[in-house]
């Protein structure tokens, strides 16, 4: 089962730290590994293995490879293994590949064609009860 949510907060407010974010912009292709800790915004073509907590694709860019991140942003075009807590894709978006996350939102124009769906579930706590002795 698919569970898609509305989202009504503006997308501006999903962005963390535009301005200190790591930007691949211009007309170029980058392909290759990118690991951050922080925020990454794709304004171009992106090709390889990309792991940050958040990644931004703007309308103009393009990501495919191997994706992880704490929170995926697609207003572009996206294709590939990803794994995602959180996925939003906006009214220009387009997704494709394999997927696994934990919530998916997707505003109305935006596209999901995926081949594989994986819903991660959170891990519970075990928990061990100890008797005492009477």
């Amino acid at each position: 089962m698919i569970k898609i949510s509305r989202i009504s907060s503006p997308l501006k407010d999903k962005l963390k730290n535009l301005e200190t974010c790591s930007q691949l912009d211009g007309d170029g292709v980058f392909e290759g590994k990118y690991n951050t800790s922080g925020s990454v915004l794709i304004r171009n073509k992106f090709i390889g293995e990309i792991s940050a907590d958040q990644i931004i694709v703007d309308e103009n860019g393009q990501l495919e490879g191997q994706i992880k991140s704490v929170e995926l942003i697609v207003s572009g075009d996206v294709k590939g293994n990803i794994i995602s807590d959180s996925i939003v894709i906006m009214e220009t978006g387009k997704l494709s590949g394999n997927i696994a996350y934990k919530q998916i939102a997707v505003f109305e124009g935006g596209i999901i064609n995926v081949d594989g769906m994986k819903q991660i579930k959170e891990k519970e706590d075990k928990i061990v009860k100890i008797a005492s002795k009477v």
